[in-house]
């Protein structure tokens, strides 16, 4: 029982527990352990306290000679020093030295206290506690990590530094030896303001070490011959743009003191050179590269001079852009994922009018009948804002903002149907972030800079947002020969790791995105214009973005030798009509092979085909004939373009000729129309002439049609105002 409460007192005190808590700023570091960025600490100190004290170090011995001789040998506390020390007070009745071991110092430094005889005795039971629960070089580093040595520098490493601008390790035998000297009095030593006298210190720090024979009589002459030559290291200062963003998670994480990052410094050579040559006309460019089953920024960089006045420090990696068309692999993963759409499935590409919203495709093209697969590899607008429609905006702005979108602040309604096209500001890390959620099959995991940030969610649970099935389906879509042919601008030489990828283009064509991910990797560059203004170049993602971000994906895989995804078992084949891409009807005259998730995706037959039918099925059959019957797709690429759906009129009592003007979009050359109001004929008009009705009080469904039979329908509602 006394063994073991000794044992207790000996390991147990919470003020020697402090040891991780330094004076100093915070020490970022790569995931090599290269230091990054040093900040300052509490009252401006300079503390860096990542110096490991080696037997073989200069300073080590240094200090040893001239602080305490036989440290390597005693248990905390020098007893023959302590006599004498004792004889030398007592009989000069005044402090002639105090006796204290380089262990002693530490545990003062550690957890300091008065310096009185009480505090001495404390000192000294702390000094064996620590002997017995650490090894000799531990505490030593203990010491040189926290003693001060003038002006703000605490610690070796800063010392070696702030007045030799070098490396604690790389110090020589003079310079070790008045560093060393220092910790006795560092302001009265001071090398840039006293400098006589501290080279009379360091003459007898080299003489302890020439008398405890650590350096020979040449070594000695030669280093007390020597003058030192005083200059002021600069602090590390790499990655300017990664570490701003690090800092602020040091802050959030509570971390401090020495901090290892994610970041990967091949992995970031290869992102600047990649920005580089993304900036290289006169653009403004940013790259990330995130690993996706962990979420760890392995790679942030962004093109401009860090310290340029003008708008420099502006990190264009976190800045918010508008989207374009990279937020639709979601949109359609959700759709599937809620049985709203199979890639098979076809969707209307023509024009429509939504209250006040008129989109419209990227190349002013409208092909009438797109797969949903087809519509998402060339980044079609109007079948995507059909199928948002569909979705729902509150459903669809929940996924966003559950995938990291942090800048939609605002409430979905006023985003609209524009969130299906990119109308919503994102940052580049969030962008990578939330398609690192495709690449991990689903699940979400929140971008992260620090280590500590990945061993404390290492085994949280992960919420899945996206089916895996959903995830693989896009994934596949946007994958293989013919894409990364295009994303390098040939056909030659495509034979790569396979990358899934996606391109975006804002309004204005003021930003370019292109995003690829694998189950490894998942890369993101942008590219535009720091002002966003626009009167600048113009850019587009496809050619602006897309070749380097392929280019940085490449080089993750010399040996292009990269992984490639699994097909989930929901993932199963199917028979389609091969005319609507739904489930093929007994009445469909062909089919084909098409692929749905299992559980999920609507098991109803195609209506297509089918007559007869009352109900949903019926009314499903009329909307699908009203969109793609005919034989031309120029000729299904009808749209009522004015009123639009929903639109309110008031009518002014006797005031004539008031009159509501409809209007038509797509391709109807000169061929004739007719409308109909309520189901009843109300005129004719050929190819895009307006067509005046001349309206009643109440609800009314306008109706265009072509030759072809062709039609499209709007609901308006007319009011009487006194």
């Amino acid at each position: 029982m006394l063994a073991a409460l000794l044992l207790a007192w000996a390991l147990v005190d919470p003020q020697l527990d402090r040891a991780a808590v330094y004076p100093g700023g915070t020490v970022l570091r790569d995931n090599a352990g290269n230091v990054l960025r040093v900040t300052l600490g509490p009252g401006d100190v300079d503390c860096r306290p990542y110096y490991a004290a080696s037997t073989n170090d200069w300073i080590v011995q240094a200090l040893v000679a001239s602080e305490d001789r036989r440290f390597f040998t005693h248990w905390g506390v020098d007893v023959p020093s302590v006599l004498r020390a004792c004889f030398q007070n007592v009989t000069a009745l005044r402090r002639i030295s105090g006796a204290s071991t380089i262990t002693m110092q530490a545990t003062r430094l550690i957890a300091p206290h008065p310096r009185t005889l009480p505090w001495k005795c404390v000192e000294a039971i702390r000094a064996l506690k620590t002997e017995l629960r650490h090894d000799k070089l531990w505490i030593v580093s203990q010491y040189l990590n926290r003693a001060p040595f003038g002006s703000n520098l605490v610690g070796v490493e800063a010392a070696a530094n702030g007045w030799f601008g070098k490396r604690a390790r790389d110090l020589g035998i003079g310079e070790a030896a008045l560093l060393a000297g220092m910790v006795q009095s560092p302001t009265r030593f001071r090398p840039d303001r006293h400098l006589d006298r501290a080279l009379k210190r360091r003459a007898y720090v080299l003489d302890r070490m020439l008398a405890l024979g650590m350096i020979d009589a040449a070594q000695h002459a030669a280093a007390n011959a020597s003058r030192p030559e005083i200059r002021r290291g600069t602090r590390p200062f790499e990655e300017p743009f990664f570490c701003d963003w690090a800092m602020r998670r040091v802050v959030r994480a509570r971390a401090g003191g020495d901090v290892g990052t994610a970041l990967d410094a091949d992995v970031q050579a290869r992102a600047r050179r990649a920005v580089a040559a993304a900036s290289a006309g006169g653009l403004s460019a940013a790259a990330v590269v995130l690993r996706a089953r962990t979420g760890e920024v392995l790679a942030l960089a962004c093109s401009d001079d860090y310290f340029s006045p003008d708008a420099g420090q502006v990190n264009v990696a976190i800045a918010p852009r508008p989207a374009g068309s990279t937020l639709k692999p979601f949109l359609v993963a959700a759709a599937m994922d809620r049985g709203l759409v199979t890639p098979d499935e076809r969707l209307a590409d023509v024009p429509k009018a939504y209250r006040g919203y008129n989109p419209q495709n990227f190349d002013a093209v409208h092909r009438g009948s797109v797969s949903a697969a087809e519509a998402l590899v060339l980044s079609l607008n109007l079948p995507f804002v059909q199928l948002l429609q569909r979705l729902g905006v509150p459903r669809f702005g929940t996924v966003l903002r559950s995938l990291g979108f942090y800048n939609m602040n605002a409430a979905d309604e006023s985003f609209g149907l524009g969130m299906a096209i990119g109308n919503v500001h994102v940052s580049l890390l969030e962008l990578v972030g939330a398609y690192g959620c495709l690449a991990r099959g689903g699940t979400l995991l929140e971008p992260c800079a620090l280590r500590c940030e990945v061993e404390a969610r290492r085994d949280a649970p992960r919420p899945r947002l996206l089916s895996e099935g959903a995830c693989w389906l896009v994934a596949d879509i946007l994958s293989g020969e013919e894409r990364s042919a295009a994303a390098l601008g040939h056909v030659a030489d495509v034979r790569t790791s396979r990358f899934a990828w996606k391109t975006g283009t804002s309004a204005a064509y003021r930003d370019a995105w292109t995003v690829a991910w694998n189950p490894e990797y998942v890369v993101g560059v942008w590219c535009g214009h720091k002002s966003g203004r626009f009167g600048d170049t113009t850019v587009v993602g496809a050619q602006a973005a897309a070749p380097h971000a392929w280019e940085l994906a490449r080089s993750l895989y010399p040996a292009d030798d990269g992984p490639w995804f699994s097909r989930p078992d929901e993932v199963e084949d199917c028979r389609v009509c091969a005319e609507s891409g739904l489930p093929a009807a007994p009445e469909c005259p062909a089919a084909k092979v098409g692929r749905r998730l299992r559980g999920r995706s609507s098991q109803a037959f195609c209506p297509v085909h089918r007559r007869g039918f009352d109900g949903e099925v019926e009314a499903r059959r009329d909307a699908f004939v009203a969109a793609f019957s005919g034989a031309d797709a120029k000729a299904r690429a009808l749209a009522i373009r004015r009123p639009e759906d929903g639109a309110a009129f008031r009518l002014v009592q006797g005031l004539g000729g008031q009159r509501i003007v409809c209007t038509v979009a797509g391709n109807v050359s000169d061929g004739r129309l007719w409308w109909f109001v309520d189901g009843r004929y109300a005129g004719e008009t050929r190819g895009a002439q307006p067509f005046a009705w001349e309206p009643e009080a109440g609800a009314h469904r306008i109706t265009c049609s072509t030759e072809e039979g062709v039609s499209d329908s709007v609901r308006v509602s007319v009011v009487t105002e006194p």
